[in-house]
């Protein structure tokens, strides 16, 4: 154990003593008696030594001792976790932490400081422990609940009273050695101190005295305040009020009317005036006397004479602090809103929950995309398959009362980097704007919406049996998308496997299982996530893997199967045995399948049907063979009726005219022949010059895409084989004149702006006419609508040498995409238009005007 101790103006006096030998070189002389100087071992220098003590009560939560303090800094170890305390400011997080069963351990060695200033270097816990001991048996003459307001100064005499020189003290253990020196040298020098001076009473009160008597009265009177002390007014309450909010101040005058004080957490201080984007700077800190809190403000580059300093808080409440120096008093007023509406701490507490939809005009390529605010100052973009990765910090600051989020932005980002302030804040939505520039942020929380399994989920396509009993299998597992208009229209989706429930509704600890390739696996249960990111909906699905062993339940996944098709002129229809039957079975057991003609042959494993996926049948039987991995097998009957459809439907259902226009040439004139029917299916589709040569499959037109006539009117033939049947019917190819001159644009748009309208065909069809067509006008938006859908697309008119050009873009559905170009206006009435695809004239648009 060391110990040592602290000599601050010993050697000081020391040389005073020696100086009073030279003066005879002094020509100034005080007029100064007994009564007025500071006697040793007095009653006013005992009060005063003992206000000027060091005082352990400030860290008692480290050591629960008063007469010693703890010197700084200290590591400690709170239930196994290190903290390194470096200022009193370190304590508050600790309180929290020290309840009955925390154990708090110093990391030694460690020193603690007497109340006289006195030093020991403490080398292990037992050590501590006594002087604890001692010092909570001992009574402690401390006195507390008073403080000097320093600078204190002293006049040093010689015994004939002539004044020899001055002292200044600015801290309490520089007063308190300089008072026990003049303990131990009572013959040394004769001292005073100089009035007025003033103190500081616990509760804040400060009172200023003239002589030697009113400042031993006012100590003395000190004890009475100490029940006065103001719980609120703690330096680590104070400190987070602060850097809270900006603070509205003033002395009661308008000199700081328009101005605020931003406390930054690192110290920094910002003043600014209204809505300047530049403040006068400084920075601020805190610190505790025995009986004060201090607010220091210091480094101003304005207003240096009138805030710059020590600032005695004498109040604080939640919204209110009040600061008094000398004569003057600050009021302090937190102001968190401003003009915005909500607070910076409404902002920072938001901003955090859920992902964040962006829009804005400097990001062309990926607008709007979505993004996560984290806790540690990073934005992590959103892609739509659920999956984070970090493009930038985010930080919220304050200017005056107004809110700015700061952005640094890489990937591609980086046009969005700077200060953008904060406009407009309701909750779940902010506005944001730099220069001429905005930013739109939309929240957008998770919800789960469990239909979304409805159009795409995962389901064990096959899996093999335990066949050595060590509880794995061979699974192989597939996913299963509809391809409906509703469920296209959610597209795209984003799927993901994870082992728990929470971690798929948390997104979390994925597990990584291609799909479609065999996974060796144990019995387990999974959980697939189905993600859409616009609607930000997820889906759970449950999937439960059971690994078995090999047996015969392979033939529980079987049964008789009955089919049915479309029967061609000679009654007969074309069946898919495999895809209708095994096809359609999740079997876990192995197996092996093959079809026959009869019983007999199924039974005895012979003549199987060879092209199983293309069966030409009347009605009638075929047989289906089972074989389990053990040779046993089971027979099942796959029972084949008929109908008599309709198979070209869709190929009479078609309008058989192209148009194409006049070019002004004589010819030739080019058809894309097969547009006609595209959106029909066939085994087979040629087209011929005649009749006869359609039924007689010859003379084929080889390049029907682009066949060439110099005819203005002229007819080919089509011919269809579709399940063994066919269809011949002629197609007639027009030449019209394409030149609209009596509508303009201006036309157009008036004409599709007056009504709704609809497609009556689309190359002679009419599967598109219950698309509704509502043209808005001036925002260059069409809604496309049905009972199911709305999409939201984009159109515009062009004056175009060729005629009037309409344009749609951002048709966003099934079918109805079709429509996505540019389109010339061939015919124009204001009930009917007829349109022509500009890069093929062959495919064309008719839409009327349906007016309620």
């Amino acid at each position: 154990m060391k110990i040592k101790h602290r000599y601050i103006v010993i050697c000081f006096l020391l040389g005073l003593l020696s100086f009073t030998a030279c003066q005879d070189e002094i020509s100034e002389t005080e007029n100064q008696n007994e009564q007025d100087s500071i006697a040793p071992n007095s009653t006013l220098s005992n009060l005063m030594s003992r206000t000027t003590a060091n005082s352990g009560t400030a860290d008692a939560i480290l050591d629960g001792a008063s007469c010693f303090s703890i010197e700084l800094p200290v590591t400690v170890v709170i239930n196994d976790t290190t903290f390194i305390i470096e200022t009193l400011l370190d304590l508050e997080p600790l309180e929290n932490l020290l309840n009955d069963d925390a154990v708090l351990d110093f990391v030694f060695p460690i020193t603690i400081i007497f109340n006289d200033y006195s030093e020991i270097v403490i080398e292990n816990e037992d050590t501590l422990q006594s002087f604890i001991d001692q010092c909570n048996s001992e009574e402690n003459e401390i006195i507390t609940c008073v403080d000097f307001v320093y600078p204190i100064v002293f006049s040093v005499f010689n015994a004939s009273f002539n004044l020899i020189d001055t002292v200044v003290f600015n801290n309490d253990e520089a007063l308190y050695n300089f008072l026990q020196n003049l303990e131990e040298n009572e013959d040394a020098l004769i001292v005073s101190l100089n009035f007025p001076m003033s103190l500081i009473y616990e509760n804040g009160d400060i009172i200023e005295v003239n002589t030697n008597g009113e400042l031993a009265d006012a100590i003395a009177a000190a004890e009475q305040y100490c029940e006065t002390e103001n719980d609120n007014c703690t330096l680590e309450d104070v400190a987070l009020n602060l850097v809270e909010c900006p603070w509205d101040f003033t002395d009661g005058t308008d000199t700081f009317t328009n101005y605020q004080m931003v406390f930054n957490a690192n110290g920094d201080l910002l003043i600014p005036e209204g809505l300047a984007t530049s403040a006068i700077g400084g920075s601020w800190s805190l610190s505790n006397t025995d009986n004060a809190l201090i607010l220091t403000l210091s480094e101003l580059t304005a207003f240096q004479d009138t805030l710059e300093g020590d600032w005695l808080i004498t109040a604080c409440v939640e919204n209110v602090i009040e600061i008094t120096r000398a004569n003057t008093t600050l009021t302090l007023q937190k102001d968190c809103e401003g003009d915005l509406g909500c607070s910076v701490a409404e902002i920072n507490a938001d901003i955090l929950e859920c992902a964040w939809r962006v829009e804005t005009e400097l990001v062309e390529d990926i607008n709007p995309f979505f993004v996560h605010f984290a806790p540690n100052g990073a934005v992590n973009i959103e892609g739509v398959d659920n999956m984070e990765s970090q493009i930038g910090t985010w930080e919220i600051i304050t200017i005056a009362a107004d809110v700015f989020i700061n952005y640094t932005f890489q990937q591609g980002f980086e046009e969005l980097n700077g200060q953008w302030q904060i406009v407009e804040c309701e909750q779940g939505s902010l506005y944001l704007v730099s220069a001429n520039n905005s930013i739109t942020l939309e929240q957008k929380c998770e919800v789960n919406n469990q239909a979304l399994l409805d159009c795409y989920g995962i389901y064990i396509f096959s899996q093999e049996c335990d066949d050595n009993n060590d509880g794995i299998a061979t699974f192989i597992i597939e996913t299963n998308g509809a391809q409906t208009e509703e469920c296209l229209a959610l597209y795209p989706l984003a799927g993901s496997y994870h082992a728990t429930y929470e971690d798929a509704v948390n997104s979390a600890n994925l597990l990584y299982l291609p799909l479609t390739a065999p996974l060796e696996l144990e019995s387990q249960i999974i959980y697939f996530r189905i993600f859409n990111q616009e609607l930000q909906e997820y889906a759970v699905q449950e999937l439960e893997l059971i690994v078995e062993s090999c047996n015969e339940e392979v033939f529980n996944c079987f049964g008789d199967y009955e089919l049915l098709e479309c029967a061609n002129d000679a009654g007969e229809a074309e069946f898919n045995l495999s895809a209708e039957t095994i096809g359609l079975v999740d079997c876990a057991e192995p197996f092996t399948a093959t079809f026959h003609f009869s019983l007999a042959d199924a039974q005895n494993n012979t003549q199987p049907i060879a092209n199983t996926e293309s069966y030409f049948s009347i009605q009638g039987e075929v047989y289906l063979r089972i074989n389990a991995d053990s040779g046993n097998f089971q027979v099942f009957t796959i029972y084949l009726n008929t109908d008599n459809c309709n198979l070209f439907e869709c190929f009479e259902s078609v309008y058989p005219v192209l148009e194409v226009c006049d070019n002004g040439t004589d010819g030739p004139y080019e058809f894309n022949l097969p547009s006609v029917y595209d959106n029909c299916t066939a085994d087979d589709i040629r087209f011929y010059y005649s009749v006869a040569d359609a039924e007689s499959d010859t003379n084929i037109i080889a390049n029907p895409t682009a066949f060439s006539t110099v005819e203005i009117n002229s007819t080919v033939y089509v011919r269809v084989d579709l399940s063994g049947q066919t269809l011949i019917s002629p197609l007639d190819l027009n030449v019209i004149d394409c030149n609209s001159d009596n509508c303009t644009a201006s036309d157009i748009d008036g004409i599709l702006t007056a009504c709704n309208w609809n497609i009556t065909s689309y190359n002679g069809s009419d599967n598109l006419i219950d698309y509704n067509f509502n043209f808005e006008e001036n925002s260059g938006i069409v809604v496309i609508y049905t009972d199911a859908i709305t999409i939201d697309a984009s159109w515009l008119t062009a004056q175009t040498n060729d005629g009037v050009i309409i344009e749609f873009s951002n048709v966003n559905g099934s079918n109805i995409q079709a429509i996505t170009g540019s389109w010339l206006v061939v015919e124009c009435t204001a009930s009917q238009l007829v349109l022509h695809n500009v890069n093929d004239s062959s495919n064309e648009i008719v839409i009327d005007r349906t007016c309620e």
